[in-house]
């Protein structure tokens, strides 16, 4: 245990009488002046509060151990009546979280904002329990720090003396200082410690899960290069398995390019949409709309979760069909706007024979895609993180980003649709 022992050295002065002093000396010394009492007092001070330190410092790492053992506490909040079983890919994930001692690569977990992806994700971490540490990546980086230590039941401040913290707060010793070094590196340096321990344990590594990697990859990529690499490295060494989740394309391509993506599970686990048929069970058994209402709701939203229950919402509150599309239309249409596809817009011919394409065939390779784009990477990867079309990496294609794209364009297919013959279908298979 002691080495988990951090502490901020201080430097201690002990006055010793010289060896020459005459016994008249120690005589006339006088050990109760005030000056030495106020040193008595301030060192009995420091005494207690170092040792305060160290019970918090043994406190915390127990907690740390703790929360570990039985895994990030973590709620679904869902209802039974929302809730839409998906089995398959409960196992799956079950199985990535649960690592064997030989186990050494880390994952990728991909899907559309609005999927489900997160949920399963928790409920499959709770079944599994022990060894999964879930860290959810907050809207403002600047928390992200903040969110790693909750996450691990971890307090910054559990192993400093109460006296440096008043130092820290007053202004001074603010250099060279644990305190100068981002939250997210000591929090993770912490999980990497208690990893350690875990896997003598147990004999297998921890699992440990980066959630909503694309707002890194957006704000701070180099926050997530560094814990892409010391994924690899932990790999290597199977102290620890990463599990990174994403929703948008630009993901992979940061990480793809970087020599760590050798430890990566290639193809990403990726999870879409529901069916069809769950689709209709759903929104007819669970929310008790009349099969006709829902067959055009599923026309409007596909199987989109999220999208199916907001309009299952406003169908109950007696919203009506028109009004749900007129909004879904003016949704969509403020996207296409944003990415630059409408008429006279920089993307929109571009646009265009990649949205014939997709009527004609439904997915499309990635090089076509950067091909229509003249293999301009700017400007294709401009498009792609603008959520109109999206990226598959488990299949190295592009299609619509949802089924809403897809009705928007066929309400405007005077704008988009082009009425001859598109050539050899081929073409846009390759």
């Amino acid at each position: 245990m002691s080495s988990f022992f951090h502490f901020v050295n201080l430097p201690i002065t002990i006055s010793l009488p010289s060896p020459h002093a005459s016994s008249e000396d120690d005589t006339d010394y006088d050990y109760f002046s005030p000056l030495h009492i106020i040193g008595y007092i301030f060192g009995s001070i420091w005494i207690i509060d170092f040792g305060l330190a160290c019970s918090r410092s043994v406190y915390n790492e127990s907690r740390l151990i703790k929360t570990i053992e039985s895994g990030t506490k973590l709620k679904t909040n869902i209802s039974e009546d929302e809730f839409i079983p998906r089995s398959i890919i409960l196992n799956q994930l079950k199985e990535i979280l649960q690592p064997t001692k030989y186990h050494s690569s880390y994952h990728m977990i991909c899907g559309e904002f609005g999927t489900g992806k997160t949920l399963l994700i928790k409920m499959a971490s709770i079944e599994v329990g022990h060894g999964i540490i879930y860290v959810d990546v907050p809207s403002d980086i600047k928390d992200f720090g903040t969110a790693f230590g909750e996450a691990l039941n971890f307090a910054f401040e559990g192993d400093i003396t109460l006296t440096r913290q008043l130092i820290r707060k007053i202004g001074s010793g603010t250099t060279n200082e644990e305190s100068n070094i981002p939250k997210w590196k000591r929090a993770l340096s912490a999980f990497k410690r208690i990893a350690k321990v875990y896997k003598a344990k147990h004999n297998k590594p921890p699992v440990i899960i980066y959630d909503n990697v694309s707002r890194l990859a957006r704000m701070d990529p180099d926050i997530l290069y560094v814990l892409q690499n010391d994924a690899k490295d932990n790999a290597d060494n199977r102290s620890y398995i990463a599990v990174f989740v994403y929703s948008e394309g630009v993901v992979p391509k940061l990480m793809m390019s970087r020599s760590a993506w050798s430890r990566a599970i290639t193809p990403p686990m990726e999870i879409s949409d529901i069916s069809e048929e769950e689709s209709m069970k759903y929104l007819i058994e669970k929310r008790k709309i009349d099969e006709e209402m829902a067959k055009e709701l599923y026309q409007l939203v596909g199987g989109r979760i999220l999208d199916l229950k907001t309009i299952a919402n406003d169908i109950l509150a007696e919203r009506s069909i028109e009004d749900i599309k007129k909004q879904k239309l003016i949704e969509i249409g403020q996207k296409f706007d944003s990415t630059k596809l409408l008429q006279g817009q920089k993307y929109y011919e571009a646009g265009k024979r990649v949205i014939n394409a997709l009527l004609d065939s439904k997915e499309i390779s990635i090089n076509t895609f950067k091909r229509i784009f003249k293999n301009n990477e700017k400007e294709y990867s401009e498009v792609l993180e603008n959520n109109v079309f999206t990226y598959h990496p488990s299949c190295n294609t592009v299609s619509f980003q949802s089924r809403s794209i897809e009705f928007y364009i066929r309400e405007n297919s005077n704008i988009f649709i082009d009425l001859f013959d598109l050539g050899p279908t081929d073409d846009f298979k390759r």
